[in-house]
Order: structure tokens, then C-alpha cells, then sequence
């Protein structure tokens, strides 16, 4: 699933920020990753983020319990060991952690002999349990789709490892963020069938292709006489599908009025329909999606914070095909073979060319882009090979990162004309990417993406905060 040998992944959670600081060194040091949180809605976000090996717990957290937050962990990844932090070894509250499965506890101030051991320890024992989820989650996910192309990019294939703890876990909410056309309603409906609620109902619905009435009313359903065309009752979606997946695609569309009732099914599991007054019940996992930051719609009002908290408790990103270039070929084959059988055109062959075009591009539409391209190649061109010239990608609209890899290319090989360039403008474009695509690569492990970049933690924190990127990977 990862490169061989992979450094563990130990999130610490604690809300005293000279004992998060102490523990990301100290555990660093000893060759470990860390992630940190200080609260639990925080902790919560960065469980399906991190994909910790290891959790280190306080109980006594600002906005939740540190109860609450071991079974939210233990329901996410029961794979996974706890270590709980504790001021008091006896109180009731340590041993009912205990009894729901911490691993063990140390308590404060910290003895750090005892702490690394039990570290080690509880790594060790999950060992076998961490491993076997993986390798399912890899042999299985996409065994019954044929018309999906497993990927070979280490970053899909921890996705995928992902979405098989997903199923595997009791969480009922999903967010799934991502470009457009990366294939995120692939991901969600991979979340419904390899989940126990398989055998149910999977529906989806578009917000934002309908307007805000409807939406309501195709959602939770309405009463006969509700509204002018409401001549009969109507079960809603999420009806329609108790026992098992809503996928609420482009969530980020929905109108503010319809977010809090849909706040009020994932907290109480309970609506009404459009027009009703009885309250109906339904057991369902929402899965959501988007390609918008969702954060910064928070902060400018047009998404609920309740709301966002409750989706993005298990969030999964898919990455652009940009950035798994291992995938273009494998998915550029299938998509000629899919349409060369339904336009009974024989392509046998991607050509040297073709080749190179298709992995130099950015494909800044994804794998939607992609089979398009695909598709209209095959419909208009004659086999038996595909040839560069039959994907006219030098005409399609190609991305920021594309610009600014010609501005390189242009000085790089060209060297500098009497015209000049805007040598700030380059380096700080070139910068703000890499340290971005480092950010989002190490799955928004700071020390991690350090790392990749060769810099310290001190570094590239400066950078994050001088590229305003700090609060986009959470």
C-alpha cells in the first residue's frame, strides 16, 4: 500500500499546547510521525486524515470528553490502540476507558521511560490487526467492478485502505472532498459496497442541481397538498434509503434552510417530511462530497459549522490525476477499449507519442477530462493506434500548474530574453506548490511534508503561514 517500511503515524490529542509540543519532539525523535489535535471535534477530523498507527488521548479535553472521543476512535479504527492520558491513575473515569478498550493509560506528569514502552508495546500488539486491514482493503475494495480500474499510485491505494476501514467501522457520515471529475462518486459508492449496508439502498443525489424547494422535498419528501404541485404524499430519498447510503454530491451547494434539517437527521436520525407533522426515523450513512473548501464557506456564512463538524467526522480526499500520473496510462487504455467496443472501432495501441502527450498534460478535468479526450478520439479518428494529434490537447484549457510549468520550461530552456520574467513571481509560484502538494501528499502531517521538502518543522510552518496556507489542510 506505501512505500516499504513506512515511519508509524502517532496522533497526539491534548488540549495543553507544551505537552503536544513536548510529545511531537520527543516521539519524533524516536523515528515515529506525529500528528497533534486539541480538541476532539479537531482529533475527530484528523482520525480518517492520518490514519494514525497509535493514539495518545487526553481525558480531559475543552469540548468533548475524552471518553466520547476513544469510542468515536475505537468505532473509526477498532484496529487501532489507545494510550490514555491521565492526571488521576484511579479515577472512575480512567477505568471506564479501560473498559472500553483503551490499551493503557500514563499518567501526568509524564514519565517518558514508561510512555515510550508502552508506545512501542501497543504499536506492536496492533501490529497484526493494522496489516490485515490494509491487505483486505487492497485485495477486495474494487473486486466486484469491472468497469473500475484499480489504481497502482500509493496515494489511491491508501485511499482505498481508507474506505476499507470505513466500511468496516459504525461511523455514519463520509466526507469526500476533491476536484472535479477525480471520481468521487466512484469512492462513495465503493464506501456503500464494501460496508455491511451493501445489501441495502444506495441513492444519490446532485445539490446543486436542484433548486432549494425541490431538493427539500426530493430529500425528506412531502405531504400531499405541502405545496401547489404536491397532489400526493411522497417517501424522500432518505426513506427510500434506510438501511443504507444517501451520497449527497456537491454538498456544498445545499441552500442554508435545508442544511438544518439535514443537521437534525445526522444528529437525531429523525425528519419530517414537507408539510408534515410526524416524525419519521431512518438508520442511514451519509456520504458527502465536494470540490469547494467547505472551511472557508464557514467562515463567510454559507455553510453551517454544526453542520461541517458532524460530515467531515471520516473525510477522504482524492487526489488529481496530476498528481498520480502512474494512473493516466492504465485508465487511457481502459477508457480505448471501453469505446473502441461500443464505436466498434479497433484501437490495439497508444502510440510512443500519445504516450508522452497523455502523461505531460495536467489534466486539469481529471479522469472526466480524460475519458472524454478518450472518447472523442475514438468516435472521430481511424485506428489501429492512437496518435497524439487525434487528442488535440494543445487545445484544451489547461490549469494553474500547467502555466506556470510553461513559465519554467520557457526560462529554463530558452534562457533569458531581452523581454525578462518575474523572477519573484516563478520561485514563489514554484514554492507555494510544492509546499502545497508536499502538504496535501503527507495527508496534512506538518513534520511529514517537512520532511519531503527537506526543510525543519520552523520552515516550513513560516511558509504555510506566508503562503496563507495554513488552514487548508486541517
Amino acid at each position: 500500500m506505501t512505500p516499504a517500511d513506512p515511519k508509524p503515524v502517532i496522533l497526539v490529542i491534548d488540549d495543553e499546547e507544551a505537552i503536544r509540543l513536548f510529545l511531537e519532539a520527543t516521539l519524533e525523535d524516536r523515528g515515529y510521525d506525529v500528528v497533534t489535535a486539541a480538541t476532539g471535534q479537531e482529533a475527530l477530523a484528523r482520525v480518517a486524515r492520518a490514519e494514525p498507527d497509535l493514539v495518545l488521548l487526553d481525558l480531559m479535553l475543552p469540548d468533548m470528553s475524552g471518553i466520547q472521543v476513544l469510542e468515536e476512535v475505537k468505532k473509526a479504527l477498532p484496529h487501532v490502540n489507545v494510550l490514555m492520558l491521565t492526571a488521576y491513575s484511579g479515577t472512575e473515569t480512567a477505568v471506564r476507558a479501560m473498559k472500553l478498550d483503551a490499551f493503557d493509560y500514563v499518567t501526568k506528569p509524564i514519565e517518558l521511560d514508561r510512555l515510550l514502552r508502552l508506545v512501542q508495546r501497543g504499536l506492536d500488539a496492533s501490529a497484526p490487526a493494522r496489516e490485515r486491514y490494509r491487505r483486505r482493503a487492497e485485495d477486495t475494495l474494487f473486486a466486484d467492478r469491472a468497469d473500475v480500474v484499480p489504481s497502482c499510485s500509493p496515494r489511491m491505494l491508501e485511499l482505498y485502505a481508507m474506505v476499507g476501514r470505513i466500511a468496516d467501522s459504525d461511523a455514519t457520515t463520509v466526507l469526500i472532498e476533491g476536484e472535479s471529475g477525480v471520481g468521487k462518486d466512484v469512492v462513495a459508492e465503493q464506501v456503500h459496497r464494501s460496508s455491511r449496508r451493501a445489501g441495502a439502498a444506495f441513492v444519490d443525489i446532485n445539490c446543486a442541481a436542484l433548486p432549494e424547494q425541490l431538493l427539500e422535498s426530493e430529500l425528506f419528501g412531502h405531504e400531499k397538498g405541502a405545496f401547489t404541485d404536491a397532489v400526493q404524499q411522497k417517501p424522500g430519498l432518505l426513506e427510500t434509503a434506510d438501511g443504507g447510503t444517501v451520497f449527497l454530491d456537491e454538498i456544498g451547494e445545499m441552500a442554508l434552510p435545508v442544511q438544518v434539517k439535514l443537521l437534525r437527521v445526522l444528529e437525531k436520525r429523525t425528519f419530517r417530511r414537507v408539510g408534515g407533522v410526524k416524525d419519521i426515523t431512518v438508520d442511514v450513512r451519509l456520504v458527502a462530497a465536494t470540490n469547494r473548501d467547505l472551511r472557508a464557506q464557514v467562515r463567510a456564512g454559507t455553510f453551517r459549522e454544526d453542520l461541517y463538524y458532524r460530515l467531515q467526522v471520516v473525510q477522504l480526499r482524492v487526489p488529481p490525476l496530476r498528481a498520480r500520473t502512474e494512473d493516466i496510462l492504465p485508465l487511457a487504455e481502459h477508457f480505448l477499449a471501453r469505446f473502441g467496443a461500443q464505436f466498434g472501432r479497433e484501437f490495439r495501441e497508444i502510440a510512443p507519442d500519445a504516450v508522452r502527450a497523455l502523461t505531460a498534460y495536467p489534466w486539469p478535468g481529471n479522469i472526466r477530462e480524460l475519458r472524454n479526450a478518450l472518447e472523442r478520439a475514438v468516435l472521430l479518428e481511424e485506428g489501429p493506434v492512437l496518435r497524439a494529434a487525434h487528442l488535440h490537447l494543445g487545445e484544451a484549457a489547461a490549469g494553474p500548474g500547467a502555466e506556470l510549468a510553461r513559465d519554467l520550461s520557457r526560462v529554463l530552456e530558452g534562457g533569458l530574453t531581452d523581454a525578462g520574467c518575474d523572477l519573484e513571481g516563478l520561485v514563489g509560484g514554484l514554492e507555494r506548490h510544492l509546499v502545497g502538494e508536499a502538504l496535501f501528499l503527507a495527508g496534512g502531517n506538518q513534520s511529514r511534508a517537512a520532511r519531503l521538502l527537506g526543510l525543519n518543522r520552523d520552515k516550513f510552518r513560516y511558509r504555510l503561514r506566508q503562503f496563507g496556507l495554513g488552514e487548508e489542510q486541517p
